[in-house]
This record gives C-alpha cells, sequence and structure tokens, in this order.
C-alpha cells in the first residue's frame, strides 16, 4: 500500500492510495467517504505522469481525511466525474486503506512502461496522439531523442508491437515537454 497526495499546479486535488497487489489507484472522494477506483488517476500514475504524486504516510493522509483539506467534489461543476465516481463498485474504506500495512513504493519497469503505452496505442484511432512521456522544461533535447527513438524503432516493444507509428514533442500547459505518439495506419 503506498498513500499519494496528487496535486496540479501545486494545489492538492486528491488522496490517491495504490493497491500495489492489484496494480489500481484509489482516490478518497469526500462526497462518498470513500477511496474509489480513479482509473484516470491511475493512467496518470502508471503512465502519463502529467499530475505531481507526493508520497505520504498513513498518519498525514488521515490528517489531510480529518481536516477535510480537499473537500468534496461540487456537485455541479464536476456532475459527471462525482456520478462515474458514484457508481464505481469497486471502494475501499478509511479504515481498510489506513490499516493496510505499507509496503515498498512500485514503479513500472522500462518494459512494462513501454508495453503499456503500445497497448494503449493499439486501442486507438489512427491519427489519434496519445502522450507517451512528459519530460522536464529542461529535457527538450531528451524529449526530442525519445521521439526519434520511437520513430526509428529503438524501442524495442515499439518495434516488435508491428505498429507503425508516427512521433512529436509538443509543449504543455506548465512548460514541460510531451512525447505523443500516434499510429499512422
Amino acid at each position: 500500500m503506498s498513500l499519494y497526495t496528487v496535486s496540479y499546479l501545486g494545489q492538492d486535488q486528491w488522496l490517491a492510495y495504490e493497491d500495489t497487489q492489484a496494480a489500481r489507484i484509489y482516490a478518497y472522494v469526500p462526497n462518498l467517504g470513500r477511496f474509489v477506483l480513479h482509473r484516470q488517476l491511475g493512467q496518470d500514475f502508471y503512465w502519463d505522469n502529467e499530475l505531481d504524486w507526493t508520497p505520504v504516510d498513513a498518519a498525514t493522509g488521515h490528517g489531510i481525511v480529518e481536516a477535510g483539506r480537499l473537500g468534496k467534489l461540487d456537485g455541479r461543476r464536476h456532475r459527471d466525474l462525482l456520478d462515474e465516481l458514484a457508481a464505481e463498485p469497486d471502494r475501499r474504506s478509511i479504515d481498510e486503506v489506513f490499516g493496510a500495512q505499507p509496503v515498498p513504493e512500485r514503479t513500472p519497469t522500462a518494459q512494462e512502461f513501454a508495453a503499456a503505452k503500445v497497448s494503449a496505442l493499439t486501442r486507438t484511432a489512427p491519427g489519434t496522439w496519445v502522450t507517451y512521456k512528459v519530460y522536464a522544461r529542461d529535457k527538450r533535447r531528451l524529449a526530442s531523442v525519445a521521439a526519434r527513438d520511437l520513430r526509428t524503432g529503438k524501442i524495442a516493444a515499439v518495434r516488435k508491437s508491428g505498429l507503425h507509428i508516427d512521433s512529436r514533442v509538443t509543449s504543455t500547459v506548465d512548460g514541460r515537454f510531451a512525447v505523443e505518439i500516434a499510429r499512422t495506419a
């Protein structure tokens, strides 16, 4: 079990729990008083890495919940997300999460990461861009090399998949560099 605060542009958005054995991400939803399977956060944690994930211990996480630091989701602005999370049957109680024994943080290997990206790409229509990886502001050169390596087949998972892909580097809103890939056929 690992706990994280998930923030975007410096503001905490979620308290997330990783079930390391099932490789699933749950988010604490104050409206429901439970941790709920959150597929979009899981996508970001395991593949996109666009949000900021800060590890916290159980005591800190419990304090965040007790203090109500995250606040409830606005039912008017976030109705679709709230409905989706309320309908999700895969939930964990606060006691289940904070009572779990901590285990070392699990980070997918480079091979798992690449295989997951290729798998996601096979489910998209040709020409649909998918974020492969996001690099820090000072890593433009590294992002360009990664995009080239993807295009030229130097990444084994892409080469072995048989997919024909294109890649590009784009700037994110916060000034980082995203390497994106798309199937060409």
